[in-house]
């Protein structure tokens, strides 16, 4: 990430938040008026728009209408669209290596995962009608003192902030915004979430870099940041709730690139934070903010990403016949999920995911792309960490990654076996099921030693 680029993205995302603080208070009583009434009305006569329906079960996604027209009730489609896009939008048309999409309009959802545990939902992607989009997961505790505690925050627009109006009431307080990890698409969100919540402290993970010239965090938008340092004693805002472990921070690109995590564990729920270490890659059941429309396009033959792979026969993907062995929306879903984590699999898979989807689904997974970059250089240091965890978060039985579904089951054992590689000195994760879907990544990877990165 450039300096031009860190530049731009303050100043395109500033705009937009000074528009949501602003208006933000003045549209409260307003949008909590159109939200009750857009729940009556999908209970008296299910006309709603099938893509804000609202479900009000806690262990299930709640969707709220926060951006409906002044009057009571619709009057138009259009009118209900335009209102809709305007409580979404934030600009973004900045991203390393790949520009992050959407840019211009993101939908937010949330979901309860404990007592006084909630997810807030986006989707993000890399663009170009590839396929490779997901959902990008900001996780919110409240707190003994009623405050909250933010992880990983996502674009604050209009409809995020209405929707922890909705679920913490109108006066919530964020104490505490925590950004867990290095990695772009994370830190992005995090200058503006900031803003918009004044009041709060910001806690950030050490390594924090730009790419190719190293800026300082105020210039990279991350003002007045505490970086978490010694993990046996945490900041006072969450002393004796909260803990964490620091994986990493593993240095690229002659100590340009750096990747470093925290995991946390909130004691009360027994649940376990992380962002990108692993993944839970849920066999059925993609993730909510996904459209399904988007699902089913993958999954047909007439998706523009097929009809790429045929037309330039990738890895001979010209000749594979699909097994339709499934709905196009599953088999949407399969090829995302091959999509986020391999980026480029082998062409057999893209066209018939089933064999490399199964060997991963229901389980926790390390990304191949962290793997084969980063994770496979650093063993001992996994191991080191991952000893930690297990020693210091007694009881998790939950997992909440950043990307990817929530499971209702796995728990932290199930967490921990994604890094049984780290236990060798040589060991592929055995949820690779296709050596030939590591080969793009692989590639570049013997480039980046060819140029000495990790040295």
């Amino acid at each position: 990430m450039s300096g031009t680029t860190t530049a731009l993205q303050t100043v395109g995302a500033r705009g937009e938040v000074v528009h949501v603080v602003a208006a933000g208070n003045a549209r409260t009583t307003m949008q909590r008026n159109k939200i009750s009434a857009a729940r009556s009305l999908q209970r008296e006569n299910h006309r709603f728009f099938s893509s804000r329906n609202t479900t009000t079960t806690t262990t299930t996604t709640t969707t709220t209408t926060a951006a409906m027209s002044t009057e009571s009730t619709p009057t138009s489609d259009d009118e209900n669209n335009n209102s809709n896009k305007k409580d979404r939008f934030f600009l973004n048309f900045f991203g390393f290596p790949f520009p992050l999409v959407p840019f211009l309009f993101r939908e937010t959802k949330v979901e309860k995962i404990y007592e006084n545990v909630y997810a807030f939902t986006q989707q993000q992607g890399i663009g170009f009608g590839l396929g490779v989009s997901t959902n990008v997961r900001m996780t919110v505790i409240k707190l003994k003192d009623v405050t909250l505690w933010v992880k990983d925050p996502i674009a604050p627009t209009e409809e995020c902030i209405a929707l922890m109006k909705e679920t913490f009431g109108e006066d919530y307080r964020v104490s505490s915004v925590v950004l867990g990890t290095t990695m772009y698409e994370h830190k992005i969100f995090l200058p503006s979430f900031a803003r918009a919540h004044k009041n709060a402290k910001v806690f950030v993970v050490p390594g924090q870099f730009s790419f190719p010239v190293q800026l300082p965090n105020p210039l990279l938008g991350i003002s007045n940041a505490t970086e978490l340092l010694d993990s046996s004693n945490p900041p006072p805002e969450w002393l004796g709730e909260i803990q964490y472990e620091i994986l990493g921070t593993f240095n690229l690109f002659w100590s340009q690139y750096r990747y470093s995590e925290g995991t946390f564990f909130h004691k009360k729920s027994k649940t376990l934070l992380v962002t990108d270490a692993a993944v839970y890659v849920d066999g059925e059941n993609p993730p909510d903010i996904i459209p399904k429309e988007e699902l089913r396009d993958l999954g047909s033959e007439e998706s523009f990403t097929i009809k790429l792979l045929r037309g330039l026969n990738f890895k001979g993907g010209r000749d594979v016949e699909r097994a339709n062995d499934v709905s196009d929306e599953i088999n949407g879903w399969r090829r995302m999920t091959l999509f986020s984590l391999f980026i480029a699999p082998d062409a057999k898979n893209i066209i018939n995911p089933a064999k490399s989807f199964n060997a991963m689904k229901n389980k926790f997974v390390v990304s191949p792309i962290v793997y084969v970059i980063v994770f496979q250089f650093f063993r001992e240091e996994i191991r080191e960490w991952k000893k930690n965890c297990q020693r210091r978060f007694i009881g998790a039985n939950r997992v909440v990654a950043s990307h990817f579904p929530v499971s209702k089951k796995a728990t932290a054992k199930d967490f921990y076996l994604a890094f049984k590689f780290a236990d060798s000195d040589s060991e592929v994760p055995s949820y690779y099921s296709d050596p030939l879907d590591l080969g793009s990544l692989e590639l570049v990877q013997k480039v980046l030693n060819f140029i000495k990165v990790y040295d």
